[in-house]
């Protein structure tokens, strides 16, 4: 046997979105990396600029050992995230052999030899799980392949776990859930995960205490794909697609770490001899009945307030968050109690009907008014007006008050434009439909009636743009492209936007599938 039959080996790439390409093996070297110039040129930017090579070996598969490989070597060129061969780190250069799985950055890549693939398709070689695999894979990277989608557990009770996914995987403490994770930062039913059909997957939170976050953010759904990081409460999951192998430790994000149960809301005193725990015992039990006498003598003095939701517990989630942004209101920060308020109360919840709610919110609109009337730039002065009139949580009356405002700038705006208002009109809706702000100007310049603009702009309720953004994406039904709207003049924009706002909008394209975005968000932040 010649290394002259290196012609029929051949290299079948695949990319994260399961494009395959196959490069026939006829040269002696071949370097592959993401810089240009490499005989390989893979682009994704978990692959090191000159990441590994390719190379033929003398007598490696010489006649007097012609089953010990393929005549080819695999070296990894220093590269940050390492070459993987069959699920291993490559240390030293290894001699590949036929149906050898390598793993650089996110790209699978299995050697064949053309003449074994041809003899195993005419034998009738099962082609079952094609779509799901890398083709033609029957040595030691085939059980590799063959492994189904599934959640890995990086941080709780047992990191490294696998959990296959299903048509509908539960997730949640409760041992009927079909993941059950025994901590207490994760709900009996936190989650749901739905299949959606090639691979892709839905992510639901079921009304959880701590919320799911995917790649850092906030969402009560989310479409998820391969590399996606799912947190439940403290809990930590990586999505690995099928025939895909993880491997740990190659970049922070996916580090195995075994997590405590939270701390307990009340400490308990450790234990001790009974003599010295009895002083505790009885100021405590003095501390309770003076707590509970006091609790009884306030429900007599005070009334409920009318509006407020009836037999609300006091461990209410969406009650503690409206008390702290009571409490911010009071200390003269009612933008940041709106902006809570917005993304922390459900637009369904009771708790948006009550009394200490509304007050927050007509503070705020009152003080976002007045900052508006203070303001001398008219483009300022816009941004403020809208935000007071796109907030459906803001008394009416608020609102037509910005409306109002808005219709003086933009009569103002045509008199400098033109020098004079000969039947200029100016219509304004005064009521606005949810998550948009209206305006329609007709506007005459030369004595004849200009062309109706009608211009519509995404509020989804006020404050800064993330929390805007993520109060949109938390909706009943969730509006991924009016927060997109939102985000990408900040994330794009000639300024460095925050942390938050980039693993947002990352996570809106990534759940659109819009690779662009994601590579042009990458570029930018790397």
């Amino acid at each position: 046997m010649q290394l002259a039959a290196a012609t029929m080996w051949k290299l079948v790439i695949e990319d994260d979105e399961a494009k395959r390409t196959s490069v026939p093996l006829t040269r002696d070297d071949y370097t592959i990396g993401r810089k240009e110039g490499n005989t390989i040129r893979l682009t994704e930017r978990n692959v090191s600029r000159e990441h590994a090579k390719i190379h033929k070996a003398n007598g490696v598969a010489s006649s007097e050992k012609p089953a010990e490989g393929s005549g080819f070597v695999l070296e990894d060129c220093n590269s940050y995230n390492g070459v993987y061969v069959n699920g291993l780190r490559v240390a030293e250069p290894q001699v590949l052999t036929h149906g050898d799985l390598i793993q650089i950055g996110d790209y699978r890549i299995v050697l064949q030899d053309e003449v074994i693939t041809d003899a195993e398709a005419a034998a009738g070689a099962t082609t079952q799980d094609i779509k799901n695999t890398m083709p033609t894979a029957p040595v030691r990277g085939s059980t590799l392949m063959e492994r189904p989608n599934r959640f890995v557990m990086l941080a709780g009770p047992t990191p490294g776990a696998e959990y296959p996914l299903t048509e509908l995987t539960s997730i949640g403490r409760a041992e009927e859930c079909s993941i059950s994770v025994n901590h207490n930062s994760v709900s009996r039913l936190h989650c749901q995960v739905h299949a959606l059909g090639e691979g892709r997957y839905e992510v639901v939170d079921k009304g959880s205490s701590n919320g799911v976050r995917v790649n850092g953010s906030d969402l009560r759904r989310s479409i998820v794909e391969p590399g996606d990081i799912i947190e439940l409460g403290d809990v930590r999951f990586r999505f690995v697609g099928a025939g895909q192998i993880f491997l740990p430790g190659v970049g922070d994000s996916q580090q195995l770490e075994a997590i405590p149960d939270r701390a307990p809301s009340s400490l308990r005193p450790q234990a001790s001899s009974p003599t010295s725990l009895l002083p505790f015992v009885i100021v405590g039990a003095v501390v309770a009945v003076a707590v509970v006498v006091g609790f009884a003598v306030m429900q007599r003095q005070t009334a409920q307030p009318v509006g407020d939701p009836p037999h609300v517990a006091t461990d209410d989630p969406e009650q503690i968050e409206l008390q702290a942004a009571k409490k911010l209101c009071d200390d003269g920060k009612c933008d940041l109690a709106h902006d809570k308020l917005m993304v922390k109360i459900d637009v369904k919840s009771p708790v948006r009907m009550s009394t200490d709610f509304q007050n927050i919110e007509t503070r705020w609109a009152d003080a976002e008014l007045a900052a508006a009337e203070r303001e001398p730039d008219p483009v300022k002065k816009r941004k403020l007006l809208r935000e007071v009139q796109g907030a459906e949580s803001v008394p009416l009356a608020r609102r037509n008050i910005a409306t109002a405002k808005l219709a003086e700038l933009d009569a103002a705006a045509n008199v400098t434009a033109t020098g004079t208002v000969p039947n200029a009109t100016a219509t304004h809706t005064g009521v606005v439909p949810t998550g948009t702000a209206t305006t329609v100007v007709t506007a005459v310049t030369t004595g004849t009636t200009a062309p109706t603009a009608t211009h519509t702009v995404p509020h989804p309720g006020g404050g800064n743009a993330f929390s805007q953004a993520q109060a949109l994406t938390l909706a009943n039904p969730p509006d991924n492209a009016g927060a997109r709207a939102l985000l990408e003049p900040r994330v794009f924009g000639a300024g460095k936007a925050s942390t938050e706002e980039v693993n947002l909008l990352k996570g809106i394209c990534r759940s659109q599938h819009d690779r662009n975005c994601v590579a042009a968000i990458a570029q930018k932040y790397p």
